[in-house]
């Protein structure tokens, strides 16, 4: 089945109609009425300017050629220029690969103090060195204001990239999206920073010290470092390949434990699931490692493959075969299916402290009572709305029907993401593959 079939012969449009992907058409133009109506209307008069983007190895459904995507700006201190064609003598040039760029393109805040900062550091260390280059930054105080606005305008409505076996390509996740099939769980060593897993540990420490708890629920809502977290793309490439586009957060709860033995014993996450549970993965979790994770710290261990059975352990099941997960600082243990699991014992001293991330298959309700916070939302890009169930058609019907515009939107981004699925697990042959 070609793309044209699967969409019946629209074009690829993957996103509502107030996003935009990642220097599309719609993105360009976007961008091109925000900055000539803000330029227009500032109060002095800007020196001239101009400034090229280009990343490579674009998601084929866009259509650039050789896989480039590329925009320019030039602002002659009188007219403005806006299209794609690389400028000869380019002021500002930013180049990279397209899936790094977009991290840094999906980040609000760019005149915020080590806002942007953080987002190079994160980039860097998933994707290396110079993933993403900046030559010639512009010096002009008034420019740079524009220019951080525009960036944050554009952030608010850029989706992620739709395109799951591309995503996953370029993150390097495609053997974690078949582990998962295959065993019930991976790891993904070094998803974050350690310098990120520092904040993160720090936050979280704050928050259930200030709540004299060792157990803390919502975890979102208690700082920016955990909206960074929940939004990780490579634990959200597994949340996508296994559950689905629109998976929606259960709940984000944080546990903190010293020395002794574990408190949770084995089981699965499938809450109130009758069994035989169903073929396809109801719930995913992501349990973060925010100190080096070792048999003596009391990590998780997990019973490979358990998610076949499609049932719960019975007692005493399973403990023979189950598996420690060992992984350094920064690394995240996701695991789906009803695969069983348990805490373990902790024999050295201080504290294992752990982000527990649980999404639900998006026709499920959660755990926690989802708040759309709007200072969150005007703060963050697409993504974390879609997973708080704001893309999506439930909850929204009223005494016209159903939200037929999400519901649309819903059908047509998963159908997608089943047909790219299929070819990065390998069950569709070569020539279903999207060309540019």
């Amino acid at each position: 089945m070609s793309l044209d079939n699967l969409l019946e012969g629209e074009a690829p449009v993957l996103c509502l109609p107030h996003q935009c992907e990642f220097l599309s058409d719609q993105w360009l133009e976007r961008a091109r009425d925000h900055l000539t109506r803000a330029l227009a209307a500032s109060g002095e008069k800007l020196p001239p300017f101009s400034l090229t983007e280009r990343f490579s190895d674009a998601p084929p459904h866009l259509g650039f050629p050789g896989g480039v995507a590329q925009w320019s700006l030039t602002y002659d201190g009188e007219n403005t220029r806006i299209g794609r064609e690389p400028l000869q003598t380019p002021g500002l040039q930013v180049e990279g690969s397209y899936q790094a760029g977009l991290a840094l393109a999906q980040v609000v805040g760019a005149r915020a103090p080590g806002v942007m900062q953080r987002a190079m550091r994160e980039v860097e260390h998933l994707f290396g060195a110079g993933a993403v280059r900046i030559r010639n930054p512009i010096e002009d105080a008034r420019t740079a204001e524009l220019l951080g606005l525009f960036h944050d305008h554009m952030a608010r409505m850029t989706v992620e990239n739709p395109d799951i076996a591309h995503r996953a390509r370029a993150l390097g996740m495609e053997r974690h999206v078949r582990e998962v099939e295959e065993q019930g769980f991976t790891v993904i060593e070094g998803a974050i920073s350690p310098e990120f897993a520092d904040e993160v540990r720090e936050a979280t420490l704050r928050a259930v010290w200030s709540h004299d708890r060792t157990q803390l629920q919502w975890m979102l809502y208690h700082g920016t470092e955990f909206e960074r977290l929940v939004q990780n793309a490579p634990l959200m490439t597994l949340m996508d390949a296994s559950l689905g586009r629109g998976a929606v957060i259960a709940s984000i709860s944080a546990i903190r434990r010293g020395p002794g033995p574990g408190f949770i014993p084995m089981h699965t996450d499938y809450s109130m699931v009758p069994e035989p549970y169903p073929e396809f993965a109801m719930t995913g979790v992501g349990v973060w490692a925010l100190e080096d994770w070792t048999v003596a710290s009391g990590p998780t261990w997990i019973v490979p493959g358990s998610h076949q059975a499609r049932r719960g352990p019975k007692p005493g099941e399973g403990l023979d075969r189950g598996i420690p997960i060992e992984m350094p600082k920064g690394s995240v243990v996701y695991f789906t299916h009803g695969v069983w699991h348990w805490q373990g014992d902790r024999t050295e001293p201080g504290e294992r402290v752990t982000i527990h991330s649980h999404f639900n298959r998006g026709i499920l309700r959660g755990l926690e009572p989802k708040r759309v916070d709007v200072q969150m939302m005007h703060r963050n890009p697409p993504r974390l709305g879609e997973m708080l169930g704001e893309d999506d058609w439930f909850d929204k019907l009223d005494a016209n029907g159903r939200d037929q515009l999400r519901a649309g939107h819903m059908v047509r981004l998963q159908k997608f993401t089943d047909q790219r699925l299929d070819m990065l697990l390998g069950s569709a042959p070569a020539e279903d593959a999207v060309s540019a």
